[in-house]
């Protein structure tokens, strides 16, 4: 398994060098305020992704961490409540690979090796995203742009600076938010006082009345990993044809299924 993720990884971190063209949706401008004042954020940051029906995108993926760096193109599919597809381009648009992830299943195609591998993505040992530690859920929150959040009520303790906290078993989860934008900025969870995971969100966009970041950055601060996703074309709540996320393997391909 970690075989050929590392195969695949290795074919998908190209460094692409791309260009900024006319249909670059999140340069330069600046959008209205999010919130009239900051303790409406919980509610009103639940009702903006609750709008989210499906998302395709176009975006610059990168992967830093101490073993390995480097970025790839990608097209980002997501449908609502559970579907998220990612195609990976190397050079002169040719695709490298693909990912599903479904709420039961993922299934991982590496078209330069021709090797196809699929496992539960409750395993905790295989639905890492990668050869990164961070879990394929967690891959799905940042694609969208969206916060991880807990199961119990987020409280205001810090209106000046924006800062919201909650605690959920074990977790504790911090959230700041620009006092000025009403706008998520940054997002940590901690365990034992220690931050584990930390997300952050950059260069928002109003798509079609939704406020989104251009910008999702997730880190690991203790094993030094991060993922960051440069969107530079995104549309919401577009049909999308099943057949773009549908990964076709042919008989020849070598398969392996993890369960």
């Amino acid at each position: 398994m970690m075989k050929c993720l590392r195969s695949m990884l290795m074919v998908l971190l190209v460094v692409v060098v791309t260009a900024c063209g006319n249909k670059a949706r999140f340069a330069g401008s600046n959008v209205q305020p999010f919130v009239t004042t900051v303790d409406e954020w919980p509610v009103a940051y639940k009702t903006n992704f609750e709008q989210i029906q499906s998302l395709a995108g176009k975006a610059r993926l990168t992967i830093e961490s101490p073993d390995f760096s480097g970025n790839v193109s990608i097209s980002s599919y997501w449908v609502n409540p559970n579907v998220l597809f990612l195609q990976a381009e190397g050079p002169f648009g040719l695709d490298v690979g693909k990912i599903y992830i479904g709420s039961n299943r993922f299934l991982i195609y590496n078209q330069y090796t021709n090797h196809f591998s699929s496992g539960s993505v409750a395993d905790p040992y295989l639905n890492r995203f990668l050869q990164t530690d961070f879990t394929l859920s967690e891959i799905k929150f940042s694609v969208l742009g969206h916060a991880l959040q807990p199961e119990v009520p987020i409280r205001l303790v810090d209106a000046q600076h924006g800062v919201f906290e909650a605690r959920d078993g074990g977790l504790s989860y911090r959230y700041v938010v620009n006092p000025r934008s009403g706008l998520l900025e940054t997002c940590e969870v901690s365990r034992n006082s220690r931050v584990f995971l930390r997300q952050q969100f950059k260069n928002y966009r109003v798509v079609g009345g939704i406020y989104v970041p251009g910008i999702v950055q997730m880190t690991m601060p203790a094993q030094k990993q991060r993922i960051s996703i440069f969107y530079n074309e995104l549309e919401l709540n577009q049909p999308i044809d099943p057949k773009v996320y549908t990964i076709e393997v042919a008989s020849k391909v070598e398969q392996l299924n993890l369960n």
